[in-house]
């Protein structure tokens, strides 16, 4: 190929640190001009696990390839610059990962057996690419410590946040109320909460904040934390709303949003007024009817979004046996390997007819369990998150409830 045009690329100029205002030296033109251009079409295995590494390295000029681990889970995806295969010109070792084209790809490829002829006519060009990998290395291992340290920070912050005392809480309400996050492989910002709000109203709240990693889980603790504090006995919820969101807009620098409901259930009397900003419908189970329904509402626009939105409260009567179940995206969205959406109808399926006897613990595990099932072994990139609530009884007297 052309070592002046392979020249042209950020990340070849950088592997094998080219100056650009210099000339080629003799040994790096040499491996630049015995690369062969190929093409490798949509659904072709660049490198395939377990086979041989007899064909060397690839450096991709244009499209994009996955990389999937020997198990066939996806872990990776590549583009134009990236390098393929290049552990397999200086060790006998079989392929340790699968990556194929998920569109045309043209790339850039030396055979092993080119390499160490080049290499054994020109001894410094062995030593310099062993130079070359090692640096490579050493940035790609420098790197994946940063996101898992930062992982491990999201995760600790976001799971320090969530109360999980539901058997406490229920002994003092007149609800069974239970809830359930599972974190996804790059931590995202969902949280539910609930809490008391005088003597006679309980508060749930579900949330997700767009972004991943630690600026999520931060934002998180913002928004989980003046939604609580603006939540006062008597409160229009519109006005915590629109207040909370007003206080999100005037530090929002890196533009992140929050979508997120927020209920409030008078245990007297089984009303429960909400309101909506920009998130997933509840699912309302009416224990006269026996039936999960999609609970149709205005949905509003996402916290911290654009400032001055007036959210408006709604309201629904609860009767005694009847539940709400609320969730985030990360359920509907959740994809098979085939990367098709859980979705809502599937969501509605599993709520119909394995859920109508359960109890709100229960009904979390059996949609966790269907989500399973669908899922499989694909990766999942969106925390999944539940919470269900049952009107058990009416509170009929009312008790100086410690804050929950």
């Amino acid at each position: 190929m052309d070592a002046e045009a392979l020249k042209q690329v950020s990340t070849i100029r950088e592997f094998f640190k080219i100056d650009e205002e210099k000339e080629l030296s003799e040994g790096t033109r040499l491996l630049l001009e015995a690369m062969t251009e190929l093409v490798i079409p949509k659904g072709r295995d660049i490198v395939t696990c377990g086979a041989g590494s007899e064909d060397g390295m690839y450096i991709i000029l244009s499209g994009k390839a996955d990389v999937f681990s020997s198990d066939g889970t996806r872990i990776n995806r590549l583009g134009a610059g990236d390098f393929v295969g290049e552990l397999g010109l200086i060790n006998d070792d079989n392929r340790a990962a699968t990556v194929r084209a998920s569109s045309d790809v043209r790339c850039a490829n030396i055979s092993k057996r080119l390499f160490e002829d080049i290499a054994s006519r020109n001894r410094k060009i062995y030593g310099s690419f062993m130079n070359m990998l090692y640096t490579k290395t050493t940035k790609l291992v420098t790197e994946q410590e940063r996101i898992k340290s930062e992982l491990s920070i999201a995760t600790k912050i976001q799971a320090d946040c969530l109360e999980n005392d539901f058997t406490a809480f229920n002994r003092l309400t007149a609800v069974n109320l239970t809830a359930h996050m599972k974190p996804a492989k790059e931590v995202g910002g969902d949280f539910y909460d609930f809490f008391m709000v005088d003597d006679r109203h309980m508060a749930i709240v579900m949330a997700d904040v767009s972004g991943k990693g630690v600026p999520a889980a931060l934002f998180m603790v913002i928004g989980k934390t003046l939604i609580k504090d603006h939540t006062q006995p008597g409160r229009d919820l519109g006005e915590v709303f629109t207040e909370v969101n007003n206080i999100l807009c005037e530090s929002n620098e890196n533009g992140m949003f929050i979508t997120a409901f927020e209920g409030v259930l008078d245990l007297v009397t089984g009303e429960f007024r909400y309101v909506n900003a920009g998130h997933e419908m509840p699912f309302v189970y009416r224990r006269e009817t026996n039936t999960y329904e999609a609970y149709k509402i205005r949905a509003g626009f996402v916290l911290a979004g654009i400032e001055d939105i007036v959210y408006k409260e709604q309201k629904l009567q609860l009767n005694i046996g009847d539940k709400i179940f609320q969730y985030t995206d990360g359920v509907t969205e959740a994809t098979d390997k085939d990367r098709q959406l859980y979705g809502m109808d599937r969501l509605d399926h599993v709520l119909n007819q394995q859920c109508l006897s359960s109890n709100p613990e229960e009904t979390l595990r059996l949609v966790k369990a269907d989500i399973d099932v669908f899922v499989g072994d694909n990766d999942q990139f969106d925390d999944i998150t539940m919470l269900c609530l049952e009107y058990t009884k009416k509170m009929e007297n009312q008790r100086l409830l410690n804050n929950c």
